[in-house]
């Protein structure tokens, strides 16, 4: 970056908000080369990181945003300015009587919780997180504990800062700024469905109106174990199509050992005394209520040949769906994890499941289901724990998402080949109006450039 660009940021920067520091920005990035070239900047405020992404734009500087992992020495030698949110962090309002809590980017599950928790409330925790921001993990649409029984997106509305510095607000946002209609996202023109998954191509959201939830008199888990996938994931599709529970995960012994275990001894160990394969549900709810919601699935559970094993599973899994499940927490059990994940329905994930096991033959490895929308479909994760060094498990990564997508599987959130693979098969027609939609609000190319989404 040049001293006039440079110069140009700071005259909108406050003090600290700008560093080339080479010890601080070798933080964001796996192999940082031995000359950065790239401004990193942690604005403390929307008004800020506004007049942070007019100056850069004005000044034809690029603009990449700290998402969530490590980034690319291309970043760190392009000259441009790296810009993360988590300093925009206010809990603008907790609405309780409409059960949104207005947040910004900053904002961490673990900090809304300790607010929510005074109030009797709680906010939906992800099952495979890869960041702490709530805005974050919410616009990757990471999949939610309690999906089975609750909305397929946890938040209504959203605002970013575009690339040049102007204002976006999504929904009804639009009509009347932090007003009182916000319960609904598809009333106003808005581009939030291309936005997110989109890679802050357009710009960066810093705050949202997310959903939380009450929290009733009458808090229960109980667990049931399987000889096999199928027979627990068709329990588990039962008590969602009935709306019986509130959370629900289907998991194989050795996942639940790693989850919930904080050794590689103490996982082995868990999973030796679980059945293949188990399902918890979650109730909250009046105690009546619970109770019949209790006797419900432990019918449909029996039904599909399960046994209660409640005990020590259901206690911890009790404090464990109170927190987020990060990925990386579960790199204990051998140094590092890799995840395979698709949605699919309830028939195919067993399935599927096999598949992927075939193609990691040889490494440890945990599957977890998690049903969403009443169990109309399975979201279908399959861990592999290996050294943190083991290149070889790149390519049976890539060779289990060519089984899933060969299979008919969904795959969410694609990443890297897999990415290239699927927008391979998408329709051109489609890819060519992002990139219109693209040169239109950021002519420039100045926004996370070269990236239209990821392996696009």
């Amino acid at each position: 970056m040049g001293t006039r660009q440079l110069e140009g940021l700071r005259e909108v920067a406050g003090p600290g908000v700008l560093t080339t520091d080479a010890t601080v920005l070798g933080a964001y990035f796996k192999d940082p080369p031995p000359q950065l070239d790239i401004t990193l900047a942690v604005p403390r405020d929307s008004l800020e990181l506004a007049d942070l992404a007019a100056a850069a734009y004005e000044n034809d500087i690029p603009i990449f945003t700290h998402r969530r992992g490590l980034l690319s020495a291309e970043v760190a030698k392009s000259g441009g300015v790296l810009i993360d949110l988590k300093g925009i962090d206010d809990i603008v309002r907790i609405d309780e009587p409409n059960l949104l809590a207005f947040i910004q980017y900053g904002v961490t599950f673990e900090r809304l919780k300790e607010e929510l928790d005074k109030l009797n409330l709680r906010i939906l925790m992800p099952a495979a997180a890869t960041s702490s921001s709530i805005v974050r993990s919410y616009i990757d649409r990471d999949v939610i504990l309690a999906n089975g029984a609750t909305r397929p997106y946890q938040y209504t509305t959203f605002h970013a800062i575009l690339a040049d510095g102007r204002l976006w607000m999504s929904g009804t946002d639009q009509y009347t700024q932090d007003g009182h209609s916000e319960f609904r996202e598809d009333l106003g023109p808005m581009y939030s469905n291309l936005f997110h998954a989109s890679e802050d191509i357009f710009g960066m959201p810093y705050a949202m109106k997310a959903w939380i939830y009450k929290r009733w008199e009458e808090r229960r888990v109980t667990a049931y174990g399987f000889a096999d996938a199928e027979s627990a994931i068709a329990a588990a599709r039962l008590a969602c199509r009935h709306d019986q529970v509130f959370e629900c995960v289907v998991a194989d012994a050795r996942y639940l050992g790693v989850l919930l275990a904080g050794s590689p001894d103490d996982a082995d160990a868990m999973a030796d005394g679980l059945p293949p394969w188990n399902v918890v549900f979650g109730f909250d709810n009046h105690p009546m209520l619970v109770d019949v919601w209790d006797r419900q699935t432990a019918e449909m559970a029996a039904s599909c040949g399960g046994k209660r094993s409640d005990g020590e599973l259901a206690r911890l899994m009790q404090g464990k769906f109170e927190w987020p499940w990060y990925i990386s927490e579960r790199a204990h059990y051998r140094g590092a994890v890799t995840t395979i994940d698709c949605f699919t329905f309830a028939g195919k994930a067993a399935g599927l499941f096999g598949r992927v096991a075939g193609m990691a033959e040889g490494y440890p490895a945990g599957q977890v289901a998690i049903p969403s929308y009443y169990g109309a479909a399975f979201y279908c994760e399959t861990d592999i724990y290996h050294d943190a060094d083991d290149a070889a498990v790149h390519g049976a990564w890539g060779d289990a998402y060519k089984a899933l997508l060969a299979a008919g599987a969904h795959v969410n959130r694609p990443r890297g080949e897999v990415a290239k693979e699927i927008y391979a098969r998408m329709d051109h027609e489609n890819i060519r109006m992002i990139r219109n939609l693209k040169k239109v609000m950021d002519p420039k190319g100045l926004m996370n450039p070269g990236q239209l989404m990821e392996g696009v």
